[in-house]
C-alpha cells in the first residue's frame, strides 16, 4: 500500500513472561506458553528485502533483533532468509506456505492476510494473546488483522497517511500553517492560495495499490465496502463529494497537470524541490525530507463530513504458518510477540520505522516528527480485509483518475468502479 486516538503515550514494556496464553484464555498459563518456553531448536524467519550480514540498515536491525532474542532464549536458533520485494519473492512465499515447507514466521502487509486466511495456512495469534497484549495493542489496529473471527498475525506498525506542509512555501506566500483540526474547506482554500508560479498547492499519488488519495473520500465518511464487506459503497454521496472536491482542485490548476500519472517518488521529490506546497504521505517520508533539509509540518487529513479526523493506512505484521509441531509454532508466536513489542525497541534502537501498534511504544521519543503519525493511530481506517482486495483495488484507481482529469463525473466514475467490483463480492 502506498503511502501504506489520543496519541500513543509512553508506557512500560509489555511483559513476555508475566502470564501466558493457553487453553485457560488470555493471560493464563497453559500449554501454549509451556510449549514456547520449553522449545529448543531452529526457527526459520523469512524477511522481505533482507540481505545477510547487515548489508542494509534494515538488515542490520534484523540481525540485531536476532542476536538480542537468542541471548534471552538459549537453545533457540533463528535463521533469517531474505526474499525479494517482488512478485517472484511473494510467489516463493505463497508456494512455501501452501506446501507446508515455508518459514516459521514471516513479515507481511496486512492486506495479504485474507488470502492466507482463506487457504487456512496461518496459525492465528488468538491462543497466544495475553491480557497484557490485548490491553496494549490499540483495538482498531488489532481489528486490522482480523479475518472471519480470527486474528491472523501480530500487528507491528502502521504508517497512516498524513498531510505534509512545506513551511518555506507557506512562509513565502504569507500563509499560516493551520491547526491539526483543520477542515476540508480550509484545505481547499489553502491549495488554491498556495498555487503560483511553478508551485502547485497539492499533490498526491493515485496509482496502483494507493490509499493516499482515498483519505479525501474517507474523511467525508465514505468507505469502499460496507461494514460486512458484502456491498460496494464508495459511490455514496460522501465518496462522490470527496472525489469531486479533488477534481475541482485539479481543474482550478491547484494540482500538477500530471496528477493522474505521477509516480509516488516524484510526489515526494516535487515537495522537496518546492513545487508542491502540500502532499500526502506516510511516515517513511520523514527521513528523506530531513536529509534534504526541508522544513515541514505534518498534519492529519483535514476534517470533512465524517465530523472527526479520519485517515487510512496499511499495517506491517508478523504471521506464523500452521505446522505439525505445536511447540515450534508456539515458539514462533513468542518471537512474533517480541518483534512487535516495546521490548525489542529497547533492545534494538531504531527498530520501529513507523508508529507501533501498542500504547507502550513511542517512536517519537527518538524521532519527534513521528508524533503526528502516532496521534493519528486511533483514527486509521484500513482497506477491507477480503480475499479479492487486489482486484477491487485495481478497479478503483483508474476510475478516480478519469474523474480527476474531467473525463467522467465523480458519480459516474465511482459507479463504474462499482459495476466491476460488485460481481466479485457476489462470488
Amino acid at each position: 500500500m502506498a503511502l501504506l486516538l489520543p496519541g500513543c503515550t509512553p508506557g512500560t514494556t509489555p511483559s513476555t513472561t508475566s502470564g501466558g496464553p493457553g487453553t485457560g484464555g488470555p493471560g493464563t498459563t497453559g500449554p501454549a506458553t509451556s510449549a514456547a518456553a520449553a522449545y529448543q531448536g531452529p526457527l526459520d524467519w523469512w524477511h522481505l528485502g533482507y540481505a545477510p550480514g547487515g548489508e542494509t540498515a534494515t538488515s542490520q536491525l534484523v540481525d540485531d533483533a536476532v542476536a538480542a532474542y537468542e541471548a534471552k532464549h538459549p537453545g533457540v536458533d533463528i535463521t533469517v532468509t531474505g526474499i525479494p520485494f517482488s512478485d517472484e519473492g511473494l510467489a516463493r512465499l505463497d508456494t512455501g506456505l501452501a506446501a507446508g515447507s515455508g518459514p516459521d514466521i514471516f513479515r507481511i502487509a496486512s492486506d495479504r492476510l485474507p488470502g492466507y486466511g482463506a487457504q487456512g495456512v496461518l496459525s492465528p495469534i488468538d491462543e497466544f494473546l495475553t491480557e497484557e497484549d490485548t490491553a496494549d495493542i490499540l483495538p482498531n489496529l488489532l481489528e486490522g488483522v482480523e479475518y472471519e473471527g480470527d486474528h491472523l498475525a501480530w500487528p507491528q506498525w502502521v504508517p497512516p497517511v498524513g498531510f505534509y506542509l512545506n513551511e518555506a512555501i507557506f512562509q513565502e506566500a504569507g500563509v499560516d500553517i493551520p491547526e491539526a483540526d483543520w477542515t476540508v474547506e480550509e484545505f481547499q482554500q489553502l491549495a488554491q492560495d498556495l498555487t503560483g508560479d511553478d508551485v502547485f498547492g497539492f499533490a498526491t499519488y493515485m496509482g496502483p495499490a494507493s490509499v493516499n488519495e482515498l483519505t479525501l473520500l474517507y474523511n467525508q465518511g465514505a468507505t469502499v465496502l460496507n461494514e460486512d464487506n458484502t456491498e460496494y459503497t464508495l459511490n455514496s454521496e460522501a465518496g462522490v463529494k470527496g472525489l469531486q472536491m479533488m477534481a475541482e482542485l485539479f481543474q482550478a490548476g491547484a494540482m500538477p497537470p500530471d496528477s493522474t500519472t505521477i509516480v509516488l517518488p516524484d510526489v515526494e521529490q516535487g515537495f522537496i524541490d518546492g513545487r508542491f506546497a502540500m502532499m500526502t504521505g506516510g511516515s517513511g517520508s520523514i527521513t528523506n525530507l530531513k536529509a534534504n533539509d526541508v522544513e515541514f509540518t505534518i498534519l492529519p487529513p483535514p476534517i470533512g463530513d465524517a465530523g472527526e479526523t479520519v485517515t487510512v493506512g496499511g499495517m506491517g505484521t508478523y504471521a506464523v504458518p500452521q505446522k505439525d509441531d505445536p511447540a515450534r509454532v508456539a515458539a514462533a508466536h513468542e518471537l512474533g510477540r517480541y518483534l512487535t513489542s516495546a521490548e525489542v525497541a529497547e533492545d534494538v534502537p531504531g527498530w520501529y520505522l513507523a508508529p507501533g501498534t501498542r500504547e507502550s511504544i513511542t517512536v517519537s521519543d527518538t524521532t519527534p516528527e513521528m508524533a503526528a503519525f502516532e496521534d493519528m493511530l486511533p483514527n486509521v481506517r484500513f482497506m477491507p480485509l477480503i480475499e479479492d482486495w487486489a482486484q477491487v483495488d485495481s478497479f478503483i484507481h483508474p476510475e478516480i483518475q478519469l474523474a480527476i482529469s474531467g473525463q467522467k463525473s465523480a458519480q459516474q466514475a465511482l459507479d463504474d468502479a462499482g459495476a466491476q467490483i460488485s460481481p466479485l463480492l457476489e462470488e
